[in-house]
Protein backbone atom coordinates (compact mmCIF):
# COMPACT_ATOMS: atom_id res chain seq x y z
CA UNK A 1 0.00 0.00 0.00
CA UNK A 2 1.51 3.62 -0.99
CA UNK A 3 0.81 6.21 1.02
CA UNK A 4 -2.05 7.62 -1.21
CA UNK A 5 -4.18 4.68 -0.68
CA UNK A 6 -3.70 4.79 2.74
CA UNK A 7 -4.61 8.15 2.92
CA UNK A 8 -7.58 8.13 0.67
CA UNK A 9 -9.07 5.17 3.33
CA UNK A 10 -8.33 7.52 6.02
CA UNK A 11 -10.26 9.97 4.69
CA UNK A 12 -13.18 7.80 3.55
CA UNK A 13 -12.84 6.65 7.21
CA UNK A 14 -12.84 10.29 8.47
CA UNK A 15 -15.62 11.06 5.45
CA UNK A 16 -17.73 8.19 7.35
CA UNK A 17 -17.61 9.46 10.79
CA UNK A 18 -18.67 12.74 9.90
CA UNK A 19 -21.48 11.88 8.38
CA UNK A 20 -22.29 9.21 10.60
CA UNK A 21 -21.87 12.26 13.45
CA UNK A 22 -23.97 14.78 11.45
CA UNK A 23 -27.01 12.44 10.91
CA UNK A 24 -27.11 11.35 14.53
CA UNK A 25 -27.08 14.98 15.49
CA UNK A 26 -29.82 15.63 13.82
CA UNK A 27 -31.76 13.36 14.83
CA UNK A 28 -30.93 13.48 18.67
CA UNK A 29 -32.34 17.22 17.43
CA UNK A 30 -35.46 16.21 16.11
CA UNK A 31 -36.10 14.01 19.33
CA UNK A 32 -35.50 16.86 21.98
CA UNK A 33 -37.64 19.43 19.44
CA UNK A 34 -40.53 16.24 19.55
CA UNK A 35 -40.32 16.54 23.10
CA UNK A 36 -40.40 20.02 23.76
CA UNK A 37 -43.69 19.86 21.29
CA UNK A 38 -44.83 17.42 24.12
CA UNK A 39 -44.05 19.86 26.75
CA UNK A 40 -46.12 22.49 25.17
CA UNK A 41 -49.22 20.42 24.53
CA UNK A 42 -48.38 19.14 28.54
CA UNK A 43 -48.88 22.61 29.40
CA UNK A 44 -51.88 23.58 27.14
CA UNK A 45 -53.59 20.39 28.44
CA UNK A 46 -52.61 21.71 32.15
CA UNK A 47 -53.51 25.44 31.37
CA UNK A 48 -57.35 23.77 29.92
CA UNK A 49 -57.68 22.48 33.48
CA UNK A 50 -57.02 25.47 35.12
CA UNK A 51 -59.36 27.80 33.16
CA UNK A 52 -61.87 25.85 34.18
CA UNK A 53 -61.08 26.19 37.55
CA UNK A 54 -60.96 29.74 37.36
CA UNK A 55 -64.72 29.43 35.80
CA UNK A 56 -66.17 27.14 37.52
CA UNK A 57 -65.24 29.00 40.72
CA UNK A 58 -65.51 32.13 40.16
CA UNK A 59 -67.77 33.45 42.79
CA UNK A 60 -65.83 32.01 44.93
CA UNK A 61 -62.62 34.29 45.18
CA UNK A 62 -60.89 32.57 48.27
CA UNK A 63 -60.64 29.59 46.51
CA UNK A 64 -59.79 31.12 43.22
CA UNK A 65 -56.91 33.32 45.17
CA UNK A 66 -55.69 30.03 46.74
CA UNK A 67 -55.87 28.08 43.20
CA UNK A 68 -53.93 31.22 41.48
CA UNK A 69 -51.23 31.10 44.77
CA UNK A 70 -51.15 27.29 44.52
CA UNK A 71 -50.68 26.69 40.59
CA UNK A 72 -47.42 29.61 40.45
CA UNK A 73 -45.85 27.78 43.39
CA UNK A 74 -46.51 24.62 42.15
CA UNK A 75 -44.85 25.75 38.53
CA UNK A 76 -42.20 27.07 40.59
CA UNK A 77 -41.90 23.71 42.23
CA UNK A 78 -41.85 21.95 39.01
CA UNK A 79 -39.26 24.10 37.29
CA UNK A 80 -37.08 23.51 40.64
CA UNK A 81 -37.81 19.55 40.80
CA UNK A 82 -36.37 20.08 37.03
CA UNK A 83 -33.42 21.73 37.72
CA UNK A 84 -32.45 19.32 40.88
CA UNK A 85 -32.52 16.39 38.53
CA UNK A 86 -30.50 18.11 35.43
CA UNK A 87 -28.42 20.56 37.85
CA UNK A 88 -26.52 23.36 35.20
CA UNK A 89 -23.30 21.63 34.37
CA UNK A 90 -20.39 22.21 31.20
CA UNK A 91 -21.74 21.70 27.95
CA UNK A 92 -21.61 17.87 26.75
CA UNK A 93 -22.15 16.63 30.44
CA UNK A 94 -25.75 15.35 29.84
CA UNK A 95 -24.01 14.61 26.40
CA UNK A 96 -26.83 15.43 23.10
CA UNK A 97 -30.31 13.78 25.06
CA UNK A 98 -29.94 16.30 27.35
CA UNK A 99 -32.77 18.88 26.10
CA UNK A 100 -35.03 15.64 25.58
CA UNK A 101 -34.82 14.30 28.63
CA UNK A 102 -35.46 17.47 30.71
CA UNK A 103 -38.35 17.72 28.69
CA UNK A 104 -39.43 14.56 29.14
CA UNK A 105 -39.04 14.90 33.19
CA UNK A 106 -41.21 18.13 33.08
CA UNK A 107 -43.82 16.66 30.93
CA UNK A 108 -44.13 13.89 33.69
CA UNK A 109 -44.46 16.14 36.05
CA UNK A 110 -47.03 18.30 34.47
CA UNK A 111 -48.90 15.52 33.44
CA UNK A 112 -49.26 14.42 36.67
CA UNK A 113 -50.62 17.99 37.93
CA UNK A 114 -52.98 17.59 35.24
CA UNK A 115 -54.31 14.18 36.72
CA UNK A 116 -54.46 15.71 40.03
CA UNK A 117 -56.62 18.58 39.71
CA UNK A 118 -59.90 17.41 37.93
CA UNK A 119 -61.32 16.05 41.13
CA UNK A 120 -61.90 20.08 41.92
CA UNK A 121 -64.27 19.79 38.83
CA UNK A 122 -65.99 16.63 38.75
CA UNK A 123 -66.54 16.06 42.32
CA UNK A 124 -65.67 13.07 44.46
CA UNK A 125 -67.66 10.45 46.24
CA UNK A 126 -70.06 11.51 49.37
CA UNK A 127 -67.91 10.01 52.78
CA UNK A 128 -64.25 11.76 52.19
CA UNK A 129 -64.49 13.69 55.26
CA UNK A 130 -61.15 15.33 54.26
CA UNK A 131 -62.76 16.63 50.80
CA UNK A 132 -61.58 19.76 51.69
CA UNK A 133 -62.84 22.09 49.00
CA UNK A 134 -63.70 19.77 46.46
CA UNK A 135 -66.89 19.43 45.99
CA UNK A 136 -69.33 16.18 46.92
CA UNK A 137 -71.05 14.36 44.56
CA UNK A 138 -74.69 14.26 44.83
Amino acid sequence: MNIHSIFHQLLTIVLFLLFFIASFGQSQLAINNAQLQTVQQSNKALNVVYQKFLKQYSTDREFVKNVKIAQRLWVQLRDADVKMKYPNRPAGYYVSAQPMCEASYRTELTQQRTKMLPIWLTGIEEGDICAGSARILN
